[in-house]
């Protein structure tokens, strides 16, 4: 079927271009052109050496991307359609993508803005938490991590309800955005972040502290922060430290405050990622603010750098890449 262009991680922070043959889609599967592939917080520790084996496959990772039904033989999906790509099983930094035609990708406006309705797949992981949180109405929440993930729970907490939502992160440009995503309040962490929370919530710690971020640092920093049977809502992938998630915490403390703590990974496409599209379609939230950078996919080496080396420098919170 001819050449596509393609990108693969050859060692820690080094990517390098190439041209790969097209797939051919078989029994069961379709063949997307991709226009756009996000930068996504689980690519990271490919990126920083967390890998296993290089060089990695050509076109890992890649979580998040949108494309062009370019064939499709079982007719289940006509060419042309624009559709939204989920998962862990195929490569998406490169030209051409295999997906299953059994509904294994959510269909999208056809006159959509590409990055935007991109947006869906992390926007679903991100209300995919919430079945398992209960009302929110009147309630006060931290949100530990200011990246795109921080920024989309800001956004869905304001719509759901919540009163006070306070963001936290070190990066300037990051918690300026906070606002305009949702949040009520900003905050730089430092030692005196429990007496700043404090006061903005009349003397009572919030009942929910959310961590975006997947450290062991944070998690300590949420139970610190989260009141007696408030709840830690922790979302961030704990992958991207040498001990990929195993943490020493200070678990006593949080037995004696009878923290609940809640996980989330592993969204339902078609419930979440759907209903993601349509509260963003709708204007319910704009996600426009947050996507700061959509680069030509051949700057990739440069897209990871800003993403995850010079986010201060470049103001990125989330990077995108462009195959047109």
């Amino acid at each position: 079927m001819g050449k596509m262009r393609s990108a693969r991680l050859v060692a820690p922070r080094r990517w390098e271009l190439l041209e790969e043959e097209i797939p051919e889609p078989g029994e069961g599967t379709m063949l997307v052109h991709l226009r756009r592939t996000a930068i996504c917080g689980t690519d990271k520790p490919c990126w920083v050496g967390l890998g296993g084996d290089y060089p990695l496959q050509p076109g890992a990772s890649g979580h998040e991307a949108m494309g062009t039904v370019a064939a499709c033989p079982s007719g289940r999906y006509a060419e042309g359609e624009q559709v939204l790509l989920y998962g862990f099983d195929r490569p998406l930094y490169q030209e051409y993508c295999l997906a299953t035609d059994d509904g294994g990708c959510i269909r999208l406006p056809a006159d959509a803005e590409p990055e935007v309705v991109l947006m869906s797949q992390l926007f679903g992981t991100v209300l995919h938490a919430f079945y398992k949180l209960g009302n929110l109405i009147g309630q006060d929440v931290v949100v530990i991590g200011q990246g795109p993930v921080g920024q989309l729970f800001n956004a869905a907490l304001r719509n759901l309800g919540a009163r006070r939502i306070v963001g936290v992160d070190p990066l300037s440009h990051r918690r300026e955005l906070a606002p305009r995503m949702g949040a009520t309040h900003a905050l730089a962490p430092g030692d005196d972040l429990r007496d700043q929370v404090l006061g903005i919530t009349e003397g009572e710690l919030p009942h929910m502290v959310v961590e975006a971020v997947g450290l062991e640092s944070t998690f300590h920093l949420a139970a610190d922060l989260v009141r007696h049977r408030g709840t830690i809502l922790y979302f961030g992938v704990p992958n991207k430290e040498p001990g990929r998630g195993v943490m020493s915490l200070n678990f006593l403390r949080m037995f004696g405050n009878e923290t609940r703590i809640v996980t989330t990974v592993g969204p339902d496409p078609h419930a979440d990622y759907a209903t993601a599209l349509q509260w963003i379609t709708e204007g319910r939230i704009d996600v426009r603010p947050m996507i700061t950078h959509v680069l030509p996919f051949e700057r990739i080496q440069q897209a990871f750098e800003i993403a995850f080396e010079e986010p201060a420098a470049h103001g990125a919170v989330k990077v995108v890449l462009s195959f047109e």
